[in-house]
């Protein structure tokens, strides 16, 4: 799987969403109180972790190039 796919991309600048970006998306509309879990499960490569890392700002909040 590609970053892209997993976060999303800008291609001519346009955005267009990731799989992941397209799962939270849809977990915020729920305005219940419950909390919610997205689990990511798979084998952890050390790209992958460090990818990760530099979308997440110092609080460790998403942090995607669409804003």
């Amino acid at each position: 799987m590609y970053i892209e796919q997993l976060y999303g991309e800008i291609y001519k600048h346009e955005w267009t969403d990731g799989i992941l970006t397209n799962i939270i998306k849809e977990t915020i509309k729920d305005l219940s109180e419950e909390k919610h879990w997205i689990i990511l499960d798979g084998p952890v490569d050390a790209i992958w972790v460090e990818n990760l890392n530099s979308v997440l700002d110092d609080n460790k909040k998403l942090c995607l190039a669409n804003g």
